[in-house]
């Protein structure tokens, strides 16, 4: 069985996609922005070999400082300088300039010097240390190396801030949408209305509004149904005293009358009492062979069983228990003679399913839509609150109970309950 889809999941659902979407473009960025660094540094690596190279072809040359002269030109260096292994400056470009403030030891704020072919770079200068033939190469203001970490520090800076700041929005949009639509759901499942994708929130308010209005309607009928029941019962006790008096009665009379009342009570307050679940995992197949015995299913009734489902489930044993012999009771109620009920379990996907079908007389048609409706009774003394305690159990369990009945052919009452609820 397919799962029901609602509005408030699939919104949830939108929504951490749209998280998702928002930290793989931050990890793309990611991605992207270390190999375009990696691919800037190596080209400017590889700048500074080529010119290392350059430079090594011609430092013996006889002009030796026309074709380096010609090579800081041609590669836009302010300042060139080549230091021996042993410390002797062989070209400096700053000399052959004749750059006035220029101070020419400042090769020395390279405390630590590099291995033969690394590099080791301080701001915007940097010296190579040549192989073959060794030497040290000097680049002062090299322009051309920009300094690629300072920026690529920024720009996650910038990337962290911007993900934060449109995390931070995301978050505030989807709790300030979730919060109404929160509220609208949870009203919706207390009274039993599936949300709908198209118009849900007019649609679902007006489901609400209508389960508050039957509400009011099930409150006005439980103040006349009280009001009925006592009136009754204070007028019978009232003519009992009356006729106790003149010794036609018995005071024993009075006290079944009061016991006919503390039953009344006692069925109000257990339906209308708050009902918290007690879960634990069980077999279901135990629940239904405790809810025969408790149900007392007389002999001439013939219990026929179909368990098709003999697994676990995860739910209030007490209250199922409770709900199950109800249904039991009333199924043997309404077989007059001989005749049988049928149990059966099964489990479609995430649901167990329970039937329980009775050969009694029947259900019209027209009283199918109120069983469900407490003070409803087809019972001469029933105060119709058994089937309506049974829905109330199987609703805060997020199942449904649903009924089928003809007169003359018998009711299937099916209870569908998560697997684990």
């Amino acid at each position: 069985m397919p799962k029901e889809s609602s509005y408030p999941r699939d919104i949830g659902i939108l929504a951490v996609i749209f998280i998702s979407l928002i930290i793989f473009l931050a990890l793309v960025n990611l991605y992207i922005s270390i190999q375009l660094r990696k691919t800037f540094i190596d080209s400017q690596h590889e700048k500074i070999y080529m010119l290392s190279r350059f430079c090594g072809n011609y430092i013996h040359h006889p002009e030796r400082d026309d074709f380096l002269k010609k090579i800081v030109e041609s590669f836009s260096i302010n300042r060139l300088v080549i230091i021996d292994s042993l410390g002797n400056r062989i070209y400096d470009s700053a000399i052959l300039l004749k750059i006035p403030g220029i101070v020419f030891d400042d090769t020395r704020r390279f405390t630590r010097m590099p291995e033969p072919g690394k590099m080791i770079q301080l701001g915007d200068d940097i010296v190579y240390h040549n192989p073959q033939p060794d030497f040290y190469l000097y680049l002062f203001n090299f322009t051309g190396f920009m300094n690629i970490d300072s920026v690529f520090r920024w720009h996650m800076i910038y990337t962290t801030l911007s993900l934060i700041l449109i995390s931070f929005l995301g978050f505030f949009l989807i709790r300030n949408l979730f919060l109404p639509m929160r509220y609208v759901a949870n009203l919706a499942k207390k009274y039993g209305i599936e949300m709908k994708k198209e118009d849900f929130v007019y649609m679902t308010f007006s489901e609400i509004l209508s389960k508050i209005k039957e509400k009011e309607k099930e409150l006005l009928e439980l103040s006349a149904y009280i009001a009925h029941e006592f009136r009754n019962s204070l007028a019978t006790i009232t003519g009992l005293a009356r006729l106790i008096e003149k010794g036609k009665k018995e005071p024993s009379e009075i006290i079944k009358e009061c016991e006919v009342m503390e039953s009344v009570i006692s069925s109000l307050i257990e339906y209308s009492r708050p009902i918290k679940l007690l879960k634990s995992e069980f077999y279901l197949t135990g629940l239904l062979e405790e809810s025969i015995q408790k149900a007392n299913i007389p002999k001439k009734i013939n219990i026929e069983k179909e368990y098709r489902y003999q697994g676990k489930i995860y739910a209030d044993y007490e209250l199922l228990l409770s709900a199950l012999v109800n249904v039991l009771k009333n199924s043997a109620d309404a077989i007059e003679h001989e005749g049988t009920i049928k149990l059966g379990t099964d489990r479609e996907e995430d649901t167990i399913t329970i039937s329980i079908v009775d050969s009694g007389r029947g259900i019209a048609r027209e009283e199918l839509q109120k069983i469900f409706n407490p003070f409803y009774s087809g019972k001469k003394h029933g105060t119709g609150l058994g089937l309506a305690f049974v829905k109330k159990v199987v609703d805060i369990h997020d199942g449904k109970i649903t009924v089928k009945s003809s007169l003359g052919k018998g009711t299937e009452f099916v209870i569908k309950i998560p697997l684990v609820s």
